[in-house]
C-alpha cells in the first residue's frame, strides 16, 4: 500500500511558502513518491465526536508542489477521508493556541498510535513554547510566568535595566515588547490589560544586539539544521515575521548538548519536531506547535534539510 502523509494546516490563503515547512517537504515527498494530502482544519467542524470528526477528514490531494510559484500547491477535488488511511500527520497549524486550536486538535489524541504525528496532541496545548525552557533551567534564560499584574509588575521591577514581556500563547513575535524596569506603572496595567490572563517575562538578553537569534531545529535525535535571526535596524525582534534576515552561524557545543538533553524529554511526549531558540547560550524558547524556518536553514547553509527531514520521518515511521 502506498505511504500516504497528511499535512493538517491553515486555509491556503494564510500560508506563506517563504516560510512554511510543509511546502517545502511536501515538494520532497511527491518527488519520493509519496502520496501527500492537505487538510484545511478550519475548513472541518470541530464539534464533531471525535470518531466522527477523524473519519470524515475533508482532505484534497496535493498534486505539486513549487514555492516559487503561485499557487504553490495544485490540489485535487475535496474528497472526505478516514484518519487510518495516513502513515504520518504533520500537524501545521499555527498559533494562538486558543480554544479554538485545542477543539480541533483533541480530536487527533484518538488517532491510532501506529500513524506518526508530527507532533502529537495534547502536549502540543498543555505546555506553553514560551514557558517550557522553565523545565531545563541550566540552559534556559531567566523566566517568569505572571498570573497577576501585581505578579507581572514585580517581575519586571526585578530585573537589571530592561524587561522582556511576552503573550503566553502568541507566536511569530507578536506582543513581544521591550520595558525598563523603572517603567511607569501605567504602561504594565495596559499590558496586562491587553494580554491577560498570564504574561511572560523573561531578562533581557545584550546578546540579542551583538549576535541575534538562533532557531536549531530538529526532529526526534537529528539536528536538521540551524540558522541565524539578526534583528533588522532599530529593532530587538529576531523573528523573520517581523523584518529580521537569516544568516549562518554554527550552534556551539552547549547549544548543542542543551538540544539534546530537550529533544530527549520532549519526545517521549509526543513533541518530535522543536525549534530552539537561542540567543547566546541562553535557551528562549522551545517551538513546537508548527516550526518553520527549514526554507532558511536550506538557504543560509546550502543544503537539503527538508531531505534529511523525510529520511528521518521514513525512519521513524518504519522503526
Amino acid at each position: 500500500m502506498r505511504t500516504r502523509y497528511l499535512i493538517v494546516a491553515d486555509p491556503i490563503s494564510a500560508l506563506n511558502p517563504v516560510f512554511d515547512l510543509g511546502v517545502c517537504v511536501s515538494r520532497e515527498l511527491l518527488e519520493r513518491g509519496i502520496a501527500v494530502d492537505y487538510l484545511d482544519l478550519v475548513a472541518h467542524d470541530p464539534d464533531l465526536e471525535p470518531e466522527a470528526y477523524l473519519s470524515g477528514l475533508p482532505v484534497r490531494a496535493i498534486e505539486s508542489a513549487d514555492a516559487s510559484r503561485e499557487p504553490f500547491w495544485e490540489l485535487g477535488e475535496k474528497r472526505i477521508e478516514d484518519i487510518g488511511l495516513y502513515d504520518v500527520i504533520l500537524h501545521r497549524k499555527d498559533p494562538p493556541v486558543d480554544a479554538l486550536f485545542v477543539r480541533h486538535h483533541s480530536h487527533f489524541i484518538e488517532a491510532p498510535e501506529a500513524i506518526l504525528q508530527i507532533n502529537r496532541p495534547p502536549a502540543t496545548y498543555e505546555l506553553s513554547e514560551h514557558t517550557i525552557g522553565m523545565r531545563y533551567p541550566k540552559f534556559s534564560a531567566p523566566t517568569w510566568v505572571c498570573s497577576s499584574v501585581d505578579e507581572f509588575v514585580a517581575a519586571v521591577r526585578g530585573q537589571d535595566g530592561e524587561a522582556v514581556c511576552k503573550p503566553k500563547n502568541t507566536y511569530c513575535g507578536i506582543g513581544v515588547s521591550f520595558v525598563p524596569s523603572d517603567v511607569d506603572p501605567a504602561v504594565l496595567r495596559a499590558y496586562w490589560d491587553q494580554w491577560a490572563p498570564e504574561v511572560i517575562v523573561q531578562a533581557y538578553l545584550p546578546a540579542i544586539e551583538e549576535s541575534g537569534d538562533l532557531r536549531i531545529l530538529t526532529l526526534g535525535d537529528q539536528v536538521l539544521g540551524s540558522v541565524l535571526r539578526v534583528p533588522a535596524d532599530g529593532s530587538r525582534l529576531a523573528n523573520l515575521h517581523q523584518g529580521a534576515t537569516a544568516a549562518r552561524l554554527e550552534p556551539t557545543k552547549r547549544q548543542l548538548q542543551c538540544c539534546a538533553e530537550v529533544a530527549a524529554d520532549l519526545n517521549p511526549l509526543g513533541l518530535h519536531l522543536l525549534g530552539l531558540d537561542f540567543i547566546g547560550e541562553h535557551l528562549t524558547e522551545v517551538n513546537f506547535t508548527s516550526p518553520t524556518t527549514l526554507v532558511q536553514i536550506n538557504q543560509v547553509n546550502g543544503i537539503r534539510a527538508d531531505r534529511v527531514m523525510v529520511d528521518q520521518l521514513e525512519s521513524m515511521r518504519t522503526g
